[in-house]
């Protein structure tokens, strides 16, 4: 499972090089604009409970790795409160029609999105034990690099305004390192798995495929949050000239 776990870490490294992120390291931008993409995440983050319940969970089992998927979906499985509280304190929770909201949540805007939680659950409905695992790691290791950056404007907007983000704040990334898979003795154990040459190419190319459509969703968040609109209102569009200077 190394070579596994090898190709996990080279890919969240060059998840990491996306521009979304240089955006977010940007301080010449308002923090609450940098942040102006949480509205648009709102089917993964919400979609992302189901997919740890009701995909990846299998209950009772006496599969060891299935006992470390289960660990690991109840660690996550409340984070979408969060999310939710976030909104309000970020001001994106309007009052709207809901058909306005359904619009929103399943616009044009967010399609890269919902195809993110659509083929994570594609992934790993019916999958095996093992393959459930390797598909835990690439959603941790991918919300691990995004979480991070994330949660460094998440602090300056809290500094600026007095108001404690979770989700986008740092409790949420402070959270990532005390998963049971995070442990040492978990994270060696698990590389350690012997894999057959067909087996490990297989993972591997799961890791690959899942890795692009998380490239996808972190280039939907920087479209949306340089040029997208909040629920409800209008929001300023970075300038042209700012923008292109983060992307580069």
């Amino acid at each position: 499972m190394r070579r596994v776990m090898q190709a996990i870490e080279q890919e969240t490294m060059e998840l990491g090089r996306a521009p979304f992120f240089d955006f977010l390291r940007d301080k010449g931008i308002d923090a609450r604009r940098r942040l102006a993409f949480a509205p648009c995440t709102a089917h993964f983050v919400m979609s992302f409970a189901d997919l740890y319940a009701l995909v990846l969970r299998e209950e009772p089992t006496s599969d060891p790795y299935q006992t470390l998927v289960n660990a690991h979906t109840r660690e996550d499985e409340n984070h979408w409160q969060w999310f939710l509280k976030d909104l309000e304190k970020l001001g994106a929770n309007p009052a709207i029609p809901l058909s306005d909201a359904l619009r929103f949540v399943w616009g044009d805007a967010t399609v890269r999105m919902r195809v993110l939680t659509y083929q994570m659950c594609r992934l790993g409905f019916r999958a095996d034990s093992l393959r459930k695992l390797v598909l835990v790691h690439v959603i941790e290791a991918a919300g691990k690099v995004t979480i991070e950056s994330v949660s460094e404007v998440g602090r300056e907007f809290g500094l600026a305004t007095g108001e404690r983000l979770v989700y986008l704040g740092p409790h949420h990334f402070d959270t990532e390192g005390n998963h049971t898979i995070e442990t040492s003795s978990v994270h060696s154990a698990i590389e350690d798995i012997p894999l057959d040459a067909d087996t490990a190419a297989e993972l591997i190319a799961m890791v690959v495929e899942s890795f692009g459509y998380f490239r996808s969703f972190v280039d939907e968040m920087h479209d949306f949050a340089v040029h997208g609109q909040a629920l409800g209102q209008s929001l300023p569009v970075v300038e042209a000239q700012t923008a292109s200077t983060t992307m580069s």
